[in-house]
Parts: C-alpha cells; structure tokens; sequence
C-alpha cells in the first residue's frame, strides 16, 4: 500500500477512536451499560471475522494466545463499563481527553513497577509533565471535582486499560487481527453469560440515531480503526503508528463540540497538550528537538 493512503486510512481511523466518544454518550439512553458492551463487541468481533475470512489471513491461534485473549476481555469488560458509565455522567469531550492521554501514562508507570525499572531524568520530567497536564484537565482548584461521577469513572477507566496493554504485549505468535477477533468474542460472551444472564439484549428499541452509532461505535470505532492501526505497526513500525494516536482527544473534542453541544474550556486543551508531550517523551522521543518531530510527520 502507497505510503500516502495508508495515511489517510490512519487519519480516517484515529477520528474513528475519537468519534467513539460521542456514539457511546448518545448510545447510553438507549441501552444499559452490559446490554451495549455486548453489542458493541458482538458487532466488533463479526466485522472483525468477516475481514480475517475475506482477506484469508485466518484464525489461526494458539492456547497462550486464547488465554491472552480471554484475561484481556476481562480487562475490556471493566474498561468499557468505566467507559460508558463515564461517557453517560460526564462530558465525551473531556473524557475522550483526560482518559486517552492518561492511558499510555499508567501504563508506563505499572510497566516500570513491574520491571522494577529505575526512572531516568527524562522519565521523570516526562511524568511531570503529565501530572500538569492532567491536573490542568481536572481543574484541580475545584473544591467539588470529588463529587462528579463522571471523573471518577474517566479515572477508572484510565487505571484499567495497563491491563488490556500489558496482557496483550505477551501475545507474540499469530494474527493480532485474530488475537483482537478472539478478545471481541470473549469480552462479548463473557458479559452475556455473567452479567445478562444469557438473554440477548432486544434491539427493537434503536431508531436510525442509535443504529447508525451502534454500527459507528462497533465496525467504524473499533473494527476498522483497530483494523487500520495494526497494518500500519505491521507497515511502519510501533513507534511511528503510535504517533497518530494523538489525533484520537482532539477529534473527540471536535465531535463533543459539533454532536453534543460540549464547551472544552481553555484548561481541558491546555492540559491535554501537556499530556500528550509526555507522552512523546515516554516514547523516546525529544522534546527539545521540536523540528525533527515535524520532519517526523511528513515523512
């Protein structure tokens, strides 16, 4: 593939991410919180089957890789009911900020406690940054930030994905599309059995609004966008894919605004700028070298 569709393909999928915010605040009046993550995943894992069918790339897995899959479902089950219930309380905007740029944050600091890995000055100016920045999200100086829901949700959220992240890096041999297929089914099933009690959720209540974010938050926000990202790892490499991620806040936020009505307040961009600078330099990045991270773009 061209180098330049496969950027305009990663573009459409970061947007993808960021329009997830908004379908799912619109989607919680129409379902319950486990009645959505089964149908968004039972969507996500069939789109998902019929590209490994048609592309043939199969799904072929091992034991380890099912077990991956299944300990990772457990962490989107909690990720998604955090989710949604945050989406739900609070503002998209603000979450598809605070949450998308604290995700890789955590996750760092968990990897390093794990590997008991001693934090370098970059490091630890990185984490700095990232303490702004969040702080500047949450408007800290507010007395009452304690009592908003969907804060508290938004921050659960963030401290479940290190597990969904950490779990899936052991995954090492097969199809990450097959993994995420897998993952999908389990994540589906599993709150079917556990949480709904085998009775499938009726879709009759969906009118065209709550279709069209249903099929926009399931094959649009994680099929195709989880589809886009791996070819691009595969293609580019980790680092350069893992670049546009940090279009993923500022198209939630533009959706939030356009859809819904949100105000983002000066604070809320501030502060997501801080983060995802720390995050840059999480990644091994410079921040001092500001004009190769332009070249970085163009190239």
């Amino acid at each position: 593939m061209q180098k330049r569709n496969l950027t305009i393909l990663m573009i459409l999928a970061m947007v993808a991410w960021g329009s997830t915010w908004v379908s799912a605040k619109i989607l919680m009046d129409y379902f319950g919180v486990y009645s959505l993550i089964f149908w968004r995943f039972c969507f996500s894992a069939l789109g998902l089957g019929a590209l490994l069918f048609i592309t043939r790339i199969g799904f072929s897995i091992d034991k380890k890789g099912l077990f991956l899959a299944l300990i990772s479902a457990v962490g989107l089950i909690a990720y998604n009911y955090f989710f949604f219930l945050g989406t739900h309380y609070g503002e998209a905007g603000f979450g598809g900020v605070l949450v998308t740029t604290l995700n890789p944050i955590i996750t760092f600091i968990f990897i390093a406690i794990l590997g008991r890995k001693l934090l370098e000055v970059s490091d630890i100016v990185a984490l700095l940054f990232g303490a702004i920045g969040v702080l500047l999200i949450l408007k800290i100086w507010q007395l009452d930030i304690g009592f908003n829901r969907g804060v508290g949700y938004f921050l659960l959220a963030a401290t479940t994905w290190p597990l969904i992240t950490i779990v899936s890096s052991y995954f090492k041999n097969g199809s990450a599309l097959a993994f995420s297929f897998y993952m999908f089914s389990f994540t589906a099933l599993g709150v079917l059995v556990l949480f709904l009690g085998f009775k499938v959720p009726s879709l009759s209540i969906l009118d065209s609004v709550g279709w069209f974010n249903l099929f926009a938050l399931s094959l649009y926000g994680t099929t195709f966008g989880t589809s886009i990202y791996f070819l691009a790892t595969s293609t580019w490499g980790g680092k350069k894919a893992s670049g546009y991620f940090f279009l993923v806040p500022f198209t939630a936020v533009v959706f939030a605004t356009i859809f819904l009505d949100e105000k983002i307040d000066i604070f809320t961009i501030i502060g997501g700028v801080f983060t995802i600078l720390a995050i840059y330099q999480l990644n091994g990045y410079n921040l001092i070298e500001l004009k190769e991270r332009v070249l970085f773009w163009r190239s």
